[in-house]
């Protein structure tokens, strides 16, 4: 016979255990809940220095939007590795790169995509190859470059190409580029022969490939004369002309390493070194002395440097330079304004300056020679082709305008600079 489970011996308390027992567990619940709020008071704080540390101050910032492309969206973080891509993530000049960067980024958008629809795409191969063998970092940023890159090279080589004739008219001319038309008319009154012409172009033109190749424009083709030479005026003039003669063309939109001070002084500090002066910045000897005869004849300084001075910010200062030091300007200007006994008040004469680029100036050019079907050289349809393509991303961009958008703040484009440190 099996025998009887044993019952489990039923225990009796005292009701002074049974008190102590439960203000143990009201000790136990008070220490438990105790515990529990200062971990969530420990938790709480750490939340709080992770929100404001990293997600405010990183985080979102990071992840904010900037730039769109229609339905594209680019953030902060996208937007820093671009940045340091074409910086090569040097910070200090980074802020002259933020729109050329911006921009770059959705022209790049726009113009994949107006590829595909035209039947031009770079396979995921193709990034990847391009990364490895030029050492790139492989993020999203970075991929779309290269993307782009190869997508340009492919639409010049598929797309454009076909479009630039192997040959065309092409005109041979002679040309050199002085600051103004008294000075081009003095140059231009010694020089009887090419020869001469070439000597002193050689001297004194103030357009860098003139000067380097002693006046030759030789045979060009319409739409690379204004690439090359920097002005349209130039090249409208050689392919519109009909005689051979040396002729004067003015140019006011050409840019020149050639500029003229006109300067004033109103105050010096001796203990400071420093002076107050009046300051227009002008493209030629013979403009500054036509708006020094005109300050003589009464009219205002600051509405004459509006109308001549290329300064920055003239229409705001009006020709008033404030206070400056000796470095604020070149220094061949500095050495005659900063000189002891310049005269206070006086209108100086006109200081030249080979340092500062101004628009404008006079070309002295002829036409040499017409050739209606000449072979194209490679490096002009290389140019022709790019003009081309540029073309093509000008008009691109100006037909969906309204699909970009650009919010970067001061606070944002700061904290994208300072990402490229890190």
């Amino acid at each position: 016979m099996a025998k009887k489970p044993q019952q489990p011996v039923k225990r009796h308390y005292s009701k002074h255990q049974v008190a102590k027992f439960e203000a143990q567990r009201k000790r136990q619940r008070i220490i438990f809940a105790t515990g529990l709020s200062v971990i969530g008071i420990v938790l709480a704080l750490v939340g709080i220095g992770v929100y404001k540390g990293w997600y405010v101050d990183q985080y979102k910032p990071m992840h904010t939007t900037v730039l769109t492309v229609g339905d594209t969206k680019y953030n902060v973080a996208y937007f820093v590795d671009a940045l340091r891509h074409f910086t090569g993530g040097d910070s200090q000049y980074a802020y002259y790169f933020i729109d050329a960067v911006s921009e770059r980024i959705q022209l790049n958008q726009l113009m994949v995509e107006k590829a595909s629809e035209m039947g031009y795409t770079i396979s995921d191969d193709e990034i990847d190859a391009a990364i490895e063998e030029n050492s790139l970092t492989d993020v999203p940023a970075v991929r779309d470059i290269v993307r782009a890159s190869l997508l340009t090279d492919k639409l010049k080589t598929e797309y454009f190409d076909p479009q630039v004739p192997q040959t065309a008219e092409q005109r041979e001319a002679l040309a050199m580029l002085l600051e103004s038309e008294n000075a081009a008319s003095d140059v231009l009154a010694g020089i009887i022969t090419d020869e001469e012409f070439a000597a002193k172009a050689a001297e004194l033109s103030l357009e860098s490939n003139t000067k380097t190749d002693s006046g030759s424009i030789g045979f060009k083709p319409a739409d690379t004369i204004t690439s090359l030479y920097g002005s349209e005026i130039l090249e409208k003039y050689i392919f519109s002309t009909e005689g051979y003669d040396y002729a004067l063309v003015q140019d006011a939109d050409v840019s020149k390493q050639r500029a003229y001070w006109l300067m004033e002084v109103l105050e010096r500090k001796t203990d400071s070194e420093q002076i107050h002066t009046l300051g227009m910045l002008l493209p030629s000897e013979q403009v500054a002395l036509e708006v020094k005869a005109r300050l003589a004849a009464g009219e205002s300084w600051g509405d004459l440097a509006v109308e001549f001075s290329q300064l920055a910010n003239v229409e705001e200062n009006q020709g008033d330079m404030d206070w400056i030091t000796f470095s604020s300007v070149p220094e061949n200007v500095a050495d005659i304004i900063f000189a002891t006994d310049v005269e206070l008040n006086t209108v100086l004469d006109p200081i030249q300056d080979d340092t500062n680029y101004t628009r404008g100036g006079c070309w002295i050019v002829r036409l040499k020679s017409i050739d209606e079907n000449r072979q194209l050289s490679e490096d002009d349809r290389k140019l022709l082709i790019s003009d081309k393509l540029d073309q093509w991303t000008a008009d691109l961009k100006a037909a969906n305008l309204d699909k970009l958008t650009n919010t970067f703040s001061d606070e944002l484009i700061t904290f994208a600079i300072t990402q490229l440190d890190k």
